[in-house]
């Protein structure tokens, strides 16, 4: 959907009136999976970013600012792009898409995207196209037997082999567009030599190993000068025009992977490669490496770019968070991301007391907000070193600075708002219970705290040993001590959600099932039957006995503790609920789904487009509810990271 389209959308939904509450407020973190980078060559401070999910961005001034100039790439895994040329605004990327056209084309500088299709029954297997240098028009697009040319820029195509294998990857030399050169995988030779602009081939290229082609570049200063990435990080030089080539000792070793070679147009010796072991310079046309790229982190460079005219000027796409550039040749790098909101949420939470930090959990890793767009990843002491990955947080309902966090066996304690952690001791199963041959422990799969006892704790785990009534576990004494409660539970279950709105009441899903207590984890009983596509689950706070389901099949509501279920989706366009939020102010209850966020006031009954303005795109996959006396709703949007709208608190609930 075209972000033009969005308002159109929402007013036009079955004539449901349009509930609003100002703009939507774009928060971060400016993140994303960064695959590419692109500059235009002519128009240097015109840079393209492509990421998996979260589309191609630009930015136009030379990377301190992005923005995503159209969504028509969201959501596909966009492995290269490649500016044109010849032409401003026109760029060309490929997608991984398995049976569907990969080469897709923008001549607006973004904003829309079509795919090229090259025939009327192939496709174009995604990987990077050459263009001839001389003679822009000329373009060579590598596929699996069958390849493409075209010499009109896309216009029409032609469809040719090369004669003896599979060609990977094509260059042209610069300044002679008839000779063309395509490196790939054959039984006797791995790379073909054309004179003739790709009509006639010939084996070319002696000392080549057995291994496949998969990149070619050529020196635009010294044509004569090629490069050949080949297999597992491997890298062969030609000084003859393709005739002999030597390999090159880049520094990786067995099945080290390399992403991105490239050659700086400034300076023809130096070349920068991307690597699994980090990014890699040469200043010698690659007879020595060293180890650069101060700055990106714990983050690998996926794509790098050199700045056409500035000298020293580098670009850099890193992985796992975002944009960075350098001004001394790759030595050091500055993240130059702002604006970069590419992350893929799964999941939100907001402090329900309004005070307190936002977490989100991206395809990426795990971030705290702390302040409006004011984002720092959290690491340790999850996994120090690495992304963190839990299971959940819950805040302290007594004080606003003090949060938990909870994974597997283990939970945390934070007194600074989730700025620093310390472990808290969980007691292994007691020697009274090993005596009953019982060896279950507390786990954290889930967690809760009792709203009438700020000491009482509620934990779910998962356990396959059979151990009745040991799914959940509470603690009277804030977590020191812990006895089991989950009598009525299955004895081998995942507790993959604990929620707590009422005193000793407490929802739990099994990922198929919903079950309560009202009385603190004596008995539970099943509310709700198996089935295989709840994707969120929400109490309402302020109406303990309410809750809802988001499934695939749509969203469900129970007003009578679980007794009953009803579908509730009178103004919600679409089946697929992603997400579902209840504010804890007012009970007023939201749901996101593929075409936006509905909202209800009454309790779920009825449901409008909930169209504040200014959302990136309409594909909903979390959502929060922040209280306090500002509510705020925080949505996480496909490739778009987390957004945020104030709420106006209802005042006849």
């Amino acid at each position: 959907m075209s972000l033009g389209a969005v308002g159109a959308l929402v007013v036009a939904l079955v004539g449901i009136p349009v509930v609003g509450y100002g703009a939507w407020r774009s928060e971060g973190p400016a993140v994303g999976i960064l695959n590419d980078v692109a500059v235009d060559p002519t128009q240097p401070d015109t840079i393209y970013a492509a990421t998996s999910g979260g589309g191609v961005w630009r930015s136009d001034d030379g990377g301190k600012s992005w923005a995503l100039p159209g969504d028509e790439m969201v959501s596909r895994e966009v492995e290269w792009i490649q500016a044109d040329p010849k032409t401003p605004g026109t760029v060309w990327a490929g997608i991984d898409a398995s049976g569907h056209n990969a080469l897709w084309r923008t001549i607006d500088r973004g904003k829309t995207w079509k795919s090229v299709k090259v025939d009327a029954s192939s496709y174009a297997v995604g990987q990077p196209i050459a263009f001839a240098a001389s003679a822009p028009d000329v373009v060579f697009v590598p596929s699996t037997n069958l390849h493409y040319r075209t010499a009109d820029g896309g216009k029409t195509w032609t469809s040719f082999r090369v004669p003896g294998q599979d060609a990977y990857a094509f260059a042209v030399h610069p300044q002679n567009p008839k000779i063309v050169f395509a490196g790939g995988r054959g039984q006797s030779h791995h790379m073909s030599r054309s004179q003739d602009g790709g009509v006639t081939w010939k084996p070319y290229g002696e000392g080549l190993p057995d291994n496949s082609v998969k990149r070619l570049l050529v020196s635009t200063a010294s044509p004569k000068t090629m490069y050949a990435t080949i297999g597992f990080g491997r890298v062969f030089r030609t000084t003859d025009g393709g005739a002999t080539w030597t390999e090159l000792e880049v520094g990786l070793q067995g099945t080290d992977e390399l992403f991105d070679v490239c050659i700086d147009p400034n300076d023809p010796q130096v070349l920068l490669a991307a690597t699994k072991n980090g990014l890699r310079r040469s200043t010698d046309s690659g007879d020595t490496w060293s180890t650069v790229g101060e700055g990106l982190g714990g983050y690998l460079a996926h794509g790098i770019a050199f700045h056409p005219t500035k000298k020293g000027t580098v670009f850099a796409a890193a992985a796992g968070s975002g944009f960075f550039k350098s001004t001394d040749g790759g030595d050091t790098f500055q993240p130059a991301s702002a604006g970069f909101n590419a992350g893929w949420p799964k999941r939100v939470w907001a402090p329900p007391s309004g005070t307190g930090p936002v977490f989100v959990e991206l395809n990426v890793g795990l971030y705290r907000m702390d302040a409006p767009g004011e984002w720092t990843e959290i690491q340790a002491p999850f996994d120090p070193g690495e992304s963190a990955d839990v299971d959940g947080f819950v805040y302290d309902r007594m004080s606003p600075k003090k949060v938990y966090a909870h994974d597997g066996g283990s939970w945390w304690r934070s007194e600074d708002s989730g700025k620093s952690w310390s472990s808290i001791e969980v007691p292994g199963a007691s020697f009274k219970n090993m005596m009953k041959g019982r060896m279950s422990s507390p786990g954290f799969r889930s967690l809760a705290q009792d709203p009438g006892d700020a000491k009482v704790f509620y934990c779910g785990t998962w356990t396959s040993s059979g151990d009745e009534g040991m799914s959940v576990w509470r603690s009277r004494d804030g977590g020191k001590k812990w006895e089991p409660a989950g009598t009525g539970l299955p004895a081998t279950a995942s507790i993959d959600s604990l929620q707590s709105v009422a005193p000793a009441t407490l929802w739990a899903l099994t990922g198929k099932a919903v079950y309560r207590t009202a009385d603190g984890g004596k008995s539970w009983s099943q509310v709700r039957a198996a089935t295989d596509d709840i994707q969120d689950f929400k109490a309402d706070p302020t109406h303990p006995e309410r809750a809802y389901m988001a499934t695939k099949k749509g969203l469900f509501r129970t007003g009578d503790s679980g007794a009953t279920w009803t579908k509730v989706d009178k103004g919600i366009k679409g089946d697929d609920v992603d997400a579902v939020a209840v504010s804890p102010v007012d009970g007023q209850v939201f749901a996101g789904t593929f075409h936006g966020v509905f909202r209800s006031a009454d309790g779920g009954v009825a449901w409008a487009p909930f169209a504040a303005e200014g959302m990136l795109n309409t594909d909903v996959r979390a959502l929060a509810v922040g209280g306090g006396s500002s509510p705020r709703l925080y949505a996480g949007l496909a490739g778009g990271s987390v957004w945020s709208v104030t709420i106006e608190v209802l005042s006849h609930e």
